[in-house]
């Protein structure tokens, strides 16, 4: 268990401004609660349960509460990995292309974007072995992982690899409701009268 004289962590979360070496020597727990992102007594039963149950605190940290980026983010820290963002980072979809969704989702594994001759991709452990010699191979050519939230490759993924159309469909299908309806729809600019709709044919473009 920890033990604390000091004020109460944060609010807002925060990643301690540790060296490579401070994060390593640190456990995940201290980290968790120096980061401010669970009060002390939360991480404290995450610790009994997790030595009763055998499971990993990380597993049962997530269960308490604690959002998964912010777990593999402090975990990708610790082990010196280079973490990214997905729901910031700026990600080349000509590049997340050269992986094959289905193959993506197999290995939950997103490119990025290119670096020099290097195709980086997101993983949700950039230290695996398997995962790079995998991936070369998957892409021909030389590969830099890095880590992110597994949930949040999976997102990911699915925006990237959505089907077109899906937008215009999305709007066929409310001019068909207010149609029923009998009543009208905006789309963009226009407002579309329901009574006049007889069908709603959605054409895709290559």
């Amino acid at each position: 268990m920890f033990e604390t004289t000091t004020a109460a962590a944060p609010a807002a979360p925060a990643i301690p401004p540790y060296s490579t070496a401070e994060m390593r020597s640190y456990p995940l727990g201290t980290l968790v609660v120096r980061a401010g992102l669970m009060p002390l007594e939360t991480v404290n039963r995450a610790l009994a349960e997790a030595a009763d149950s055998g499971r990993r605190l990380g597993e049962v940290l997530l269960q308490y509460g604690l959002p998964e980026r912010e777990l593999t983010r402090l975990l990708a820290a610790q082990q010196g990995q280079e973490f990214v963002d997905l729901d910031a980072y700026p990600i080349d979809h000509e590049v997340a292309f050269l992986l094959p969704r289905a193959a993506a989702e197999m290995y939950c594994a997103l490119p990025l974007k290119r670096d020099g001759e290097c195709t980086v991709v997101a993983v949700p452990d950039a230290d695996n072995a398997s995962h790079l010699t995998r991936l070369r191979e998957a892409l021909h050519g030389p590969i830099r992982l890095v880590t992110a939230a597994r949930s949040d490759i999976k997102d990911a993924i699915g925006r990237v690899h959505e089907p077109k159309g899906t937008e215009a469909k999305t709007i066929g299908m409310r001019v068909i409701d207010e149609a029923e309806a009998g009543g009208t729809v905006a789309v963009g600019d226009a407002t579309i009268d329901g009574r006049q709709v007889v069908s709603v044919d959605v054409l895709g473009r290559n």
